[in-house]
Protein backbone atom coordinates (compact mmCIF):
# COMPACT_ATOMS: atom_id res chain seq x y z
CA UNK A 1 0.00 0.00 0.00
CA UNK A 2 1.81 2.92 -1.16
CA UNK A 3 -1.50 5.58 -0.62
CA UNK A 4 -3.09 7.11 3.03
CA UNK A 5 -5.97 8.83 1.76
CA UNK A 6 -7.57 11.37 4.77
CA UNK A 7 -11.11 12.48 4.71
CA UNK A 8 -10.71 16.03 6.19
CA UNK A 9 -13.84 17.57 7.08
CA UNK A 10 -12.76 19.42 10.08
CA UNK A 11 -9.18 21.23 10.37
CA UNK A 12 -9.39 20.03 14.43
CA UNK A 13 -8.79 16.57 12.79
CA UNK A 14 -5.11 18.16 11.57
CA UNK A 15 -3.61 17.25 14.70
CA UNK A 16 -4.04 13.64 14.43
CA UNK A 17 -3.61 13.37 10.58
CA UNK A 18 -0.33 15.20 10.53
CA UNK A 19 1.33 13.07 12.17
CA UNK A 20 0.74 9.82 10.42
CA UNK A 21 1.34 12.18 7.49
CA UNK A 22 5.08 12.10 8.32
CA UNK A 23 5.51 9.23 9.24
CA UNK A 24 3.90 7.85 6.01
CA UNK A 25 6.61 10.16 4.31
CA UNK A 26 9.45 8.79 6.07
CA UNK A 27 8.44 5.08 4.34
CA UNK A 28 7.75 6.72 0.79
CA UNK A 29 3.88 6.68 0.94
CA UNK A 30 1.98 9.23 -0.59
CA UNK A 31 -0.74 11.38 1.55
CA UNK A 32 -3.94 13.09 0.06
CA UNK A 33 -6.32 15.13 1.68
CA UNK A 34 -9.78 14.42 0.38
CA UNK A 35 -11.42 17.45 1.45
CA UNK A 36 -15.39 18.45 2.05
CA UNK A 37 -17.06 21.29 3.93
CA UNK A 38 -18.21 21.38 7.41
CA UNK A 39 -19.84 24.43 7.26
CA UNK A 40 -18.47 25.19 10.70
CA UNK A 41 -15.65 27.68 12.46
CA UNK A 42 -13.14 24.87 11.75
CA UNK A 43 -14.30 24.32 7.86
CA UNK A 44 -11.36 23.64 5.50
CA UNK A 45 -12.61 25.89 2.92
CA UNK A 46 -12.48 28.92 5.35
CA UNK A 47 -9.13 28.07 6.30
CA UNK A 48 -8.06 27.30 2.42
CA UNK A 49 -4.61 29.01 2.64
CA UNK A 50 -3.26 27.59 5.96
CA UNK A 51 -4.38 23.91 4.58
CA UNK A 52 -2.73 24.75 0.97
CA UNK A 53 0.47 25.92 3.19
CA UNK A 54 1.13 23.27 5.19
CA UNK A 55 0.09 20.47 2.24
CA UNK A 56 2.72 22.09 0.32
CA UNK A 57 5.35 21.91 3.33
CA UNK A 58 4.26 18.02 3.53
CA UNK A 59 3.83 16.99 -0.23
CA UNK A 60 0.23 16.51 0.43
CA UNK A 61 -1.83 16.03 -2.44
CA UNK A 62 -5.67 17.98 -2.23
CA UNK A 63 -8.84 16.47 -3.84
CA UNK A 64 -12.25 16.94 -3.70
CA UNK A 65 -13.57 14.49 -0.96
CA UNK A 66 -16.31 12.90 -3.37
CA UNK A 67 -13.53 10.85 -5.05
CA UNK A 68 -12.18 8.93 -2.29
CA UNK A 69 -14.54 6.45 -3.39
CA UNK A 70 -12.04 5.23 -5.85
CA UNK A 71 -8.88 5.84 -3.45
CA UNK A 72 -6.83 2.73 -3.00
CA UNK A 73 -4.69 1.87 0.27
CA UNK A 74 -5.74 3.15 3.04
CA UNK A 75 -8.59 5.54 3.88
CA UNK A 76 -8.07 7.30 7.04
CA UNK A 77 -11.12 9.50 9.13
CA UNK A 78 -12.23 10.79 12.19
CA UNK A 79 -15.17 9.04 13.95
CA UNK A 80 -18.09 9.09 11.40
CA UNK A 81 -16.62 11.77 9.30
CA UNK A 82 -17.55 10.53 5.47
CA UNK A 83 -18.93 7.27 6.35
CA UNK A 84 -22.01 7.50 4.04
CA UNK A 85 -19.06 8.45 1.23
CA UNK A 86 -16.43 6.30 2.45
CA UNK A 87 -18.82 3.17 2.51
CA UNK A 88 -18.80 3.14 -1.01
CA UNK A 89 -15.44 2.27 -1.38
CA UNK A 90 -14.90 -1.03 -1.94
CA UNK A 91 -10.67 -0.79 -2.60
CA UNK A 92 -9.14 0.55 0.65
CA UNK A 93 -8.95 -0.66 3.28
CA UNK A 94 -10.98 1.64 6.07
CA UNK A 95 -9.51 2.89 9.53
CA UNK A 96 -11.84 5.88 11.27
CA UNK A 97 -9.48 7.78 14.78
CA UNK A 98 -11.47 8.05 17.92
CA UNK A 99 -11.55 12.17 18.31
CA UNK A 100 -11.53 12.76 21.78
CA UNK A 101 -14.23 10.87 22.96
CA UNK A 102 -16.88 11.23 20.14
CA UNK A 103 -16.86 7.37 20.11
CA UNK A 104 -19.15 6.93 22.94
CA UNK A 105 -21.98 8.26 21.03
CA UNK A 106 -20.59 7.67 17.03
CA UNK A 107 -19.16 4.00 17.45
CA UNK A 108 -22.25 2.42 16.11
CA UNK A 109 -22.82 4.94 13.22
CA UNK A 110 -19.28 3.17 11.67
CA UNK A 111 -18.10 -0.25 13.51
CA UNK A 112 -19.64 -2.31 10.91
CA UNK A 113 -18.43 0.06 7.65
CA UNK A 114 -14.70 0.09 8.93
CA UNK A 115 -12.18 -2.03 9.00
CA UNK A 116 -10.42 -0.91 11.95
CA UNK A 117 -11.66 1.44 15.10
CA UNK A 118 -8.02 3.07 16.39
CA UNK A 119 -9.12 3.33 20.13
CA UNK A 120 -6.99 4.84 23.24
CA UNK A 121 -7.05 1.72 24.89
CA UNK A 122 -8.54 -1.90 25.59
CA UNK A 123 -10.03 -0.82 29.15
CA UNK A 124 -11.21 2.00 27.56
CA UNK A 125 -13.12 0.14 25.07
CA UNK A 126 -14.04 -2.33 27.57
CA UNK A 127 -15.56 0.56 29.94
CA UNK A 128 -17.63 1.77 27.19
CA UNK A 129 -18.99 -1.29 26.24
CA UNK A 130 -17.44 -0.92 22.74
CA UNK A 131 -15.71 -4.42 22.15
CA UNK A 132 -14.87 -5.35 18.56
CA UNK A 133 -12.10 -7.33 17.17
CA UNK A 134 -11.64 -4.43 14.54
CA UNK A 135 -10.35 -2.38 17.68
CA UNK A 136 -6.85 -1.08 17.36
CA UNK A 137 -5.17 0.07 20.58
CA UNK A 138 -1.62 1.55 18.91
CA UNK A 139 -1.86 4.48 20.42
CA UNK A 140 -3.06 8.41 19.63
CA UNK A 141 -1.51 10.14 16.63
CA UNK A 142 -1.56 13.17 17.86
CA UNK A 143 0.76 12.92 20.73
CA UNK A 144 3.46 11.86 18.09
CA UNK A 145 4.39 15.44 18.53
CA UNK A 146 7.49 17.77 19.55
CA UNK A 147 7.15 20.80 21.65
CA UNK A 148 9.85 23.43 22.32
CA UNK A 149 9.28 24.96 25.29
CA UNK A 150 10.96 28.71 24.02
CA UNK A 151 9.33 27.91 20.44
CA UNK A 152 6.26 27.69 22.14
CA UNK A 153 6.57 30.86 24.49
CA UNK A 154 7.70 33.37 21.49
CA UNK A 155 4.99 31.87 19.07
CA UNK A 156 2.21 33.25 22.14
CA UNK A 157 4.41 35.74 23.34
CA UNK A 158 4.21 34.39 26.58
CA UNK A 159 5.80 35.94 29.82
CA UNK A 160 8.83 33.51 30.32
CA UNK A 161 9.12 34.64 34.03
CA UNK A 162 5.98 34.19 35.31
CA UNK A 163 4.38 30.70 36.09
CA UNK A 164 1.69 29.92 33.59
CA UNK A 165 -2.12 28.46 34.23
CA UNK A 166 -4.17 27.31 31.03
CA UNK A 167 -7.44 28.01 31.88
CA UNK A 168 -10.22 26.71 29.63
CA UNK A 169 -13.08 28.64 29.31
CA UNK A 170 -16.61 26.72 29.86
CA UNK A 171 -19.24 26.26 27.38
CA UNK A 172 -21.65 29.46 28.02
CA UNK A 173 -24.32 26.87 28.98
CA UNK A 174 -22.26 26.33 32.42
CA UNK A 175 -20.28 29.93 32.86
CA UNK A 176 -22.81 30.63 35.43
CA UNK A 177 -21.13 27.76 37.58
CA UNK A 178 -17.49 28.65 37.07
CA UNK A 179 -15.96 31.36 39.64
CA UNK A 180 -14.38 33.17 37.35
CA UNK A 181 -12.35 35.63 39.43
CA UNK A 182 -10.17 32.69 39.89
CA UNK A 183 -8.57 34.07 36.94
CA UNK A 184 -7.84 37.40 39.59
CA UNK A 185 -6.85 34.81 42.35
CA UNK A 186 -4.06 33.84 40.17
CA UNK A 187 -3.08 37.44 39.28
CA UNK A 188 -2.86 38.52 42.76
CA UNK A 189 -0.59 35.34 43.07
CA UNK A 190 1.61 36.64 40.00
CA UNK A 191 0.34 34.22 37.52
CA UNK A 192 0.14 34.65 33.75
CA UNK A 193 -3.28 33.03 33.46
CA UNK A 194 -3.59 31.90 29.23
CA UNK A 195 -7.69 31.55 28.93
CA UNK A 196 -8.21 28.85 25.88
CA UNK A 197 -11.53 29.12 24.03
CA UNK A 198 -12.84 26.87 21.55
CA UNK A 199 -14.18 28.22 17.95
CA UNK A 200 -17.45 28.21 18.58
CA UNK A 201 -17.51 29.21 22.31
CA UNK A 202 -15.92 33.03 21.55
CA UNK A 203 -15.94 35.63 23.98
CA UNK A 204 -17.40 39.17 24.50
CA UNK A 205 -15.26 41.98 23.31
CA UNK A 206 -15.37 43.67 27.11
CA UNK A 207 -14.42 40.18 28.68
CA UNK A 208 -11.38 39.57 26.36
CA UNK A 209 -9.92 43.50 27.17
CA UNK A 210 -10.64 42.90 30.92
CA UNK A 211 -8.30 39.72 30.95
CA UNK A 212 -5.69 41.15 28.15
CA UNK A 213 -5.64 44.73 30.79
CA UNK A 214 -4.75 42.41 33.48
CA UNK A 215 -1.46 40.71 31.79
CA UNK A 216 -3.42 37.65 30.67
CA UNK A 217 -3.76 36.10 27.24
CA UNK A 218 -7.12 34.74 25.19
CA UNK A 219 -6.38 32.12 22.40
CA UNK A 220 -9.08 30.08 20.29
CA UNK A 221 -7.64 27.93 17.46
CA UNK A 222 -4.71 29.60 16.97
CA UNK A 223 -2.61 26.46 15.10
CA UNK A 224 -4.72 23.60 13.53
CA UNK A 225 -1.17 21.33 13.89
CA UNK A 226 0.84 21.54 16.68
CA UNK A 227 -2.76 22.67 17.66
CA UNK A 228 -2.87 25.16 20.29
CA UNK A 229 -4.03 23.29 23.43
CA UNK A 230 -1.26 21.22 23.01
CA UNK A 231 1.35 23.69 22.89
CA UNK A 232 0.20 25.51 25.53
CA UNK A 233 -0.13 22.72 27.46
CA UNK A 234 3.51 22.31 27.27
CA UNK A 235 4.33 25.78 28.62
CA UNK A 236 2.12 25.80 31.51
CA UNK A 237 2.53 24.87 35.33
CA UNK A 238 -1.34 23.92 35.95
CA UNK A 239 -4.56 23.42 34.09
CA UNK A 240 -8.32 24.98 35.55
CA UNK A 241 -10.50 22.79 33.71
CA UNK A 242 -14.98 22.12 33.93
CA UNK A 243 -14.84 18.30 33.09
CA UNK A 244 -13.92 18.93 29.43
CA UNK A 245 -11.77 16.09 27.69
CA UNK A 246 -8.86 18.04 27.76
CA UNK A 247 -8.32 16.00 30.50
CA UNK A 248 -6.74 13.34 27.91
CA UNK A 249 -4.28 15.98 27.02
CA UNK A 250 -3.60 17.28 30.39
CA UNK A 251 -2.58 13.48 31.36
CA UNK A 252 -0.81 13.00 28.08
CA UNK A 253 1.21 16.03 28.36
CA UNK A 254 1.48 15.35 32.75
CA UNK A 255 -0.13 18.95 33.55
CA UNK A 256 -1.80 19.12 36.72
CA UNK A 257 -5.32 20.12 37.03
CA UNK A 258 -7.94 21.98 38.87
CA UNK A 259 -11.22 20.68 37.34
CA UNK A 260 -15.05 22.05 38.35
CA UNK A 261 -16.78 19.49 38.19
CA UNK A 262 -20.27 21.52 36.64
CA UNK A 263 -21.62 19.60 33.69
CA UNK A 264 -24.95 19.26 33.64
CA UNK A 265 -26.66 15.72 33.98
CA UNK A 266 -28.97 16.62 31.39
CA UNK A 267 -27.36 17.66 27.80
CA UNK A 268 -29.05 17.42 24.64
CA UNK A 269 -32.25 16.39 25.50
CA UNK A 270 -31.25 13.32 27.32
CA UNK A 271 -29.24 11.75 30.51
CA UNK A 272 -26.76 10.11 29.66
CA UNK A 273 -24.71 6.88 31.28
CA UNK A 274 -21.50 8.99 31.75
CA UNK A 275 -21.84 12.46 32.86
CA UNK A 276 -18.56 13.37 32.71
CA UNK A 277 -16.79 11.64 30.13
CA UNK A 278 -13.39 10.21 30.75
CA UNK A 279 -14.31 10.62 34.62
CA UNK A 280 -12.20 8.00 35.43
CA UNK A 281 -9.23 9.73 34.70
CA UNK A 282 -9.58 12.56 37.30
CA UNK A 283 -8.95 9.77 40.14
CA UNK A 284 -5.13 10.65 40.60
CA UNK A 285 -3.35 12.72 43.25
CA UNK A 286 -2.77 15.08 39.88
CA UNK A 287 -6.04 16.36 39.80
CA UNK A 288 -8.24 18.09 42.31
CA UNK A 289 -12.17 17.81 41.90
CA UNK A 290 -14.16 21.14 43.15
CA UNK A 291 -17.73 21.59 42.90
CA UNK A 292 -18.43 24.38 41.17
CA UNK A 293 -19.01 28.03 42.95
CA UNK A 294 -17.61 28.43 46.47
CA UNK A 295 -18.35 31.56 48.06
CA UNK A 296 -15.74 31.88 50.26
CA UNK A 297 -13.13 30.73 47.48
CA UNK A 298 -10.33 33.01 47.85
CA UNK A 299 -6.23 33.07 47.04
CA UNK A 300 -5.33 31.81 50.14
CA UNK A 301 -7.72 28.77 49.52
CA UNK A 302 -6.13 28.93 45.36
CA UNK A 303 -2.47 28.96 46.92
CA UNK A 304 -3.03 25.62 49.41
CA UNK A 305 -4.30 24.00 46.27
CA UNK A 306 -1.26 24.94 44.34
CA UNK A 307 0.98 23.83 46.78
CA UNK A 308 -0.87 20.38 46.70
CA UNK A 309 -0.85 19.74 42.96
CA UNK A 310 2.03 21.90 41.36
CA UNK A 311 4.57 21.91 43.80
CA UNK A 312 4.43 18.20 44.36
CA UNK A 313 6.15 15.36 41.95
CA UNK A 314 2.84 13.35 40.24
CA UNK A 315 5.03 11.16 37.29
CA UNK A 316 4.14 8.11 38.95
CA UNK A 317 0.54 9.36 38.60
CA UNK A 318 0.49 10.20 35.37
CA UNK A 319 2.38 7.32 34.37
CA UNK A 320 0.13 4.59 36.01
CA UNK A 321 -2.82 6.65 35.07
CA UNK A 322 -1.55 6.25 31.25
CA UNK A 323 -1.03 2.45 31.79
CA UNK A 324 -4.21 1.63 32.83
CA UNK A 325 -6.28 4.20 30.48
CA UNK A 326 -4.20 5.86 27.61
CA UNK A 327 -1.42 4.24 25.81
CA UNK A 328 2.02 5.63 27.09
CA UNK A 329 3.76 5.82 24.19
CA UNK A 330 6.10 8.22 21.84
CA UNK A 331 5.25 5.95 18.19
CA UNK A 332 1.65 5.60 17.97
CA UNK A 333 2.17 6.61 13.85
CA UNK A 334 4.86 3.62 13.85
CA UNK A 335 2.55 1.29 15.45
CA UNK A 336 -0.30 1.74 13.20
CA UNK A 337 1.14 2.00 10.40
CA UNK A 338 2.86 -0.99 10.93
CA UNK A 339 -0.01 -2.98 11.08
CA UNK A 340 -1.86 -1.58 8.09
CA UNK A 341 0.80 -2.22 5.67
CA UNK A 342 1.60 -5.74 7.24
Amino acid sequence: MKEINFFLREMTHLRYFIPLVLEGNARGMKSIFYVVPSNKYNCPLLHEISLKSACEQLNVEIREGRKIVDAEGIIITSEESGIDIIKKNTKAKKVTLCYQTDYTLSYQKYIDIVDHVVMPSENVAKFYDLVSEKNLFTGIPKYDVRLDVETVIKKYSLDPNKKKVLFMWPKSRDLHKMPIDIIKNFNELGWQVIVKTRGKDTLHNNTIKDLLDNGNKVFSDASWYPHSTQELLEVCDLVVNSGSTTIEECVMHEVPLINFDIKPEVRHGRKSKHRVTYDFLYDYDFCLNLKGLDRSFNTGKLEEMITLLVDSDHTDSFRKCKREWLYDHKNSCKNLLDVLTS
